[in-house]
């Protein structure tokens, strides 16, 4: 019966994290916003007889959606055009803005993606300003936020966390990062694929944490 806290999930290849999302929310409150896809992580389509696709993570900035179309096909001025209209009109329908806090839903495979990859050193420690390794929790299972309260809140009960560095990482068109820049919440819980009960307890400490910040409508 009440809309608070919003999930998302943009990856049609992630489902675990829909399971976990949808796990939590039936036992509490909030809605789970999905994009549904053909299943595949990329967004696939045509235009002008052309063929394009980018990743649905990579276009809430105009840097963003140019590196993602060129990554993933090929870019055009027409095409550029066409991901902008529907990431803004994805964010408008949703009033995603508007929201207290957003909780962003992914998965991993094994090793591909861990919470040692923000640690200093690695590949994407300068997106990072803080980390904390949980020794007894498995690394493909992280936090990945952009305030330092859900950081504290996190690492205080021994999750692996890592906190976005708002004011220098890359523009590359995620979510955390524009929501980190319009300073909106935000929170990504990330977690193998194989993990479903792992994902579910993360998604029950976030959505306690956001409850006890008053973060809810």
């Amino acid at each position: 019966g009440r809309p608070s806290p919003a999930f998302i999930n943009v990856h049609d290849d992630e489902n675990t994290s829909v399971a976990a999302g949808k796990t939590v929310i039936e036992q509490t409150s909030g809605r789970l916003i999905e994009l549904s896809h053909g299943g595949q992580r990329n967004v696939r389509f045509t235009l002008g007889g052309e063929r394009f696709a980018f990743d649905p993570n990579r276009i809430y900035s105009d840097a963003g959606i140019h590196a993602t179309l060129k990554h993933q096909s090929q870019y055009s001025e027409a095409a550029q055009r066409a991901v902008k209209r529907f990431a803004t009109q994805l964010l408008e329908r949703f009033a995603l803005d508007h929201e207290p806090v957003i909780i962003a839903l992914h998965n991993n495979t094994e090793r591909a993606l861990t919470i040692h990859s923000y640690e200093p050193g690695h590949e994407h420690a300068a997106t990072s300003k803080a980390v904390h390794v949980a020794p007894t929790r498995s690394p493909d299972d992280f936090f990945y936020v952009t305030e330092e309260r859900f950081f504290d809140y996190l690492k205080q009960r021994d999750f692996n966390v890592t906190l976005q560095d708002n004011a220098n990482v890359t523009d590359d068109g995620s979510l955390s990062v524009y929501f980190g820049k319009k300073g909106v919440p935000y929170i990504n819980i990330e977690a193998e694929i194989s993990h479903l009960n792992a994902q579910i307890e993360m998604v029950r400490v976030a959505r306690a944490m956001v409850e006890e910040l008053g973060l809810t409508r």
